[in-house]
């Protein structure tokens, strides 16, 4: 397990990231205000982003809700990357939570240049020049966003189904699936002019707003992921061949594993796997050569036999 210290600060970052992530999941759903704000745009006809327009009342305020949105959401990722299991999908979940939250904040910073619901020259430029519209900071920035939150979904329905969170799995399933299918609905409609585009953007919006604050309040139900023990005698062993083979770096790891079996008590014999021919050196056998001094050879003790008869 891991100590009490790592695992309070794991808990209150995790605390942290989920209340962040709830501000932003919120402030993603800003539009919900043009209901109390006379804003002057239909909510079935115009698109979210057309409140941010320069020149349209309250700009600053819905800008400043993709700003918040987009920190928001990217402390949630980083605090779900933090408390998540650490499986394959959840890096990759994480990471496209964030494209979405960077994109939130590109929303912010570069909105669309002009209200087409409302202006009938940029209404018809837009008809007229998809790729004109293509080639626009904020529709890039739209496009990434909702394909970054809905990757986000599928991939972190795998990791919470591994959690053993099955019913927020099927949620985040079903969630992803539907972000997807309104997304490819607006597009449809945008490509066959039907004019009520509003009414499934902000259906997507604010199921991706709800899928977040489902999210952050994960963080506070979900026990921290404990970091794995250290084994103290892997470490020592690690350090003993390190030393080892400093000591001599023409041994193998043959000769520490030898050492290592015998400590305590006395090997049988020393596996020599250096440079030249293993030789296996019998306990009690010519002790005095393994003191050092050298064994005399089988043709001396021959003519010592010889000698003697």
């Amino acid at each position: 397990m891991g100590t009490p210290t790592g695992t309070h600060r794991r808990t209150r970052a995790s605390g942290l990231g989920a209340v962040l992530g709830m501000i932003g999941a919120l402030a993603y759903s800003s539009f919900v205000l043009e209901a109390f704000l006379h804003t002057g745009l239909s909510p079935l006809r115009s698109y979210v982003s057309e409140l941010s327009v320069a020149g349209r009342p309250y700009m600053f305020l819905f800008r400043a809700g993709d700003i918040i949105a987009g920190c928001g959401l990217l402390a949630l990722a980083m605090a779900l990357a933090r408390r998540l299991p650490s499986i394959h999908p959840r890096a990759s979940g994480c990471v496209a939570l964030a494209v979405t939250a960077a994109a939130s904040i590109g929303d912010g910073l570069w909105p669309m240049p002009c209200a087409p619901s409302v202006d009938p020259v940029c209404r018809a430029t837009d008809s007229t020049n998809l790729f004109q519209q293509l080639g626009q900071i904020h529709t890039l920035s739209s496009l990434a966003e909702f394909t970054g939150a809905i990757l986000a979904m599928l991939l972190l329905s795998k990791v919470l189904q591994h959690a053993d969170h099955r019913r927020r799995a099927r949620w985040s399933l079903t969630a992803g699936i539907a972000t997807a299918a309104l997304g490819a609905l607006e597009i449809a409609m945008v490509l066959t002019g039907v004019r009520w585009v509003g009414l499934p953007e902000r259906a997507q919006v604010l199921l991706v707003s709800a899928w977040c604050a489902a999210m952050a309040r994960l963080l506070t139900g979900t026990p921290p992921v404990p970091t794995p023990p250290r084994d103290p005698t892997a470490v020592l062993q690690a350090e003993s061949l390190t030393r080892l083979r400093r000591v001599n770096p023409g041994r193998s790891w043959t000769r520490h594993a030898s050492v290592t079996w015998s400590a305590g008590r006395r090997a049988p014999a020393r596996v020599w796997s250096g440079a030249g021919p293993a030789s296996v050196t019998p306990p009690g056998e010519n002790r005095r050569s393994a003191q050092g001094r050298p064994r005399a050879s089988p043709r001396k003790h021959r003519q010592h036999r010889q000698a003697a008869r």
